[in-house]
């Protein structure tokens, strides 16, 4: 029994739809037709400040990630960079390469963004406990 495919018959129709082609602001690997990986995570902009340190392996797609002082490729996104970056233990190993200056530049912005977190969720326990005395009161 052969496990290869047998051949198409270039006169029989595709079963599959072909793509339309790429407009021209698409990258190079799209010009050039090569295949790449689904684009679920494409950001029109970067607004986390970890983009300084990491570069997208691909354009389009912001899931892998590339260390740009050790040249680490990740996969999970900016989270997962942040974490090589900051060298905090979890899911990724920590960059042995990254300055010192930019590990408390990060951790200083990982503690900001927490804060406001932390302030988001007490203003909503906040707003349930003042809901809950008000129905009480009805």
């Amino acid at each position: 029994m052969s496990t290869s495919r047998p051949a198409r018959n270039s006169d029989a129709p595709a079963s599959t739809p072909v793509p339309a082609p790429a407009p021209a602001s698409a990258s190079a690997s799209h010009a050039a037709g090569t295949a790449t990986r689904p684009t679920a995570a494409v950001r029109a902009t970067r607004i986390d400040p970890k983009w300084k340190y990491v570069s997208a392996v691909e354009e389009e797609n912001t899931n892998d990630t590339i260390c740009n002082f050790c040249g680490k490729i990740m996969r999970g996104g900016i989270t997962r960079a942040k974490e090589h970056l900051m060298i905090k233990p979890g899911n990724v190993a920590g960059c042995k390469m990254v300055p010192k200056d930019v590990i408390a530049e990060l951790w200083e912005f990982y503690n900001q963004k927490k804060k406001i977190e932390e302030d988001k969720v007490l203003r909503r326990q906040a707003l349930r406990n003042i809901v809950s005395m008000l129905g009480s009161l009805i």
